[in-house]
């Protein structure tokens, strides 16, 4: 009878720990996680109008001063962009730089010039810088037109592992062109030609995964000039 009494007592002091220790602290299901901020930067912009190289139809007169017009800018929607910064120049003159969250605005701009202009994306993690439009205003030019800036190509050819960099210049006046070209790989510059006379460069070999932006100035023989950006990332 002693040890049925002692196996007793050493089942109940071992077993209801057991009991104690399953019972989970409380019922109620866990709180999911929250998910993980992506920390994306927003995709680049893409312009619509101003039509780019061409004078500018979209517009209206200013009462108040012949001189100018409003000419109304837009573009679409891009990934993660939170808001939208848009950049008017002359040449190389900032004449507009506002931020929008919406993707049309209007802009007072003189009559008969040629401009410049980029809408760059931005988010709280930072911002993406729009391609470079340009167009030319109506109404007759105070001297000489400047260039229109250049439409950018860039081709990856994955089989050569080369790319390929070409541009479209155009004037309304019709002038001679020629060019200033510089090409980087991320931060790193990799070609730069200057006073160039062709419209497109020997290709370039890339690396899988990187970025390459192209700049190209457009310049005249009266001196004016325009200034085309783009940006790619290797495939």
């Amino acid at each position: 009878m002693k040890k049925v009494r002692l196996i007793s007592r050493v089942l109940y002091v071992v077993i209801i720990p057991l009991f104690l220790s399953c019972g989970g602290g409380g019922g109620g299901e866990q709180p999911l996680p929250e998910p993980e901020p992506s920390n994306d930067l927003p995709a680049r912009v893409l312009g619509a109008l101003p039509a780019n190289g061409e004078p500018c139809s979209d517009y209206e007169e200013v009462p108040s001063d012949e001189s100018k017009v409003l000419i109304a800018f837009n573009w679409n929607a891009a990934q993660y962009a939170d808001s939208y910064e848009l950049v008017v120049l002359e040449d190389n003159s900032e004449v507009f730089r506002d931020t929008f969250s919406n993707l049309e605005t209007q802009v007072e701009l003189q009559r008969g010039k040629t401009y410049t202009w980029s809408v760059n994306s931005i988010n709280e993690f930072g911002e993406t810088s729009g391609n470079t439009y340009s167009f030319t205003t109506p109404g007759t030019p105070v001297g000489n037109y400047a260039p229109y800036a250049a439409e950018i190509s860039i081709d990856f050819n994955t089989g050569t592992m080369e790319m390929s960099i070409g541009w479209i210049g155009n004037d309304e006046d019709n002038d001679v062109l020629i060019y200033d070209v510089k090409v980087w790989e991320n931060e790193n510059v990799l070609m730069e030609e200057a006073n160039y006379t062709l419209d497109s460069l020997e290709p370039v070999l890339f690396l899988n995964g990187e970025s390459y932006s192209v700049e190209v100035v457009s310049k005249d023989t009266s001196g004016n000039f325009s200034i085309s950006t783009m940006s790619a990332e290797a495939p």
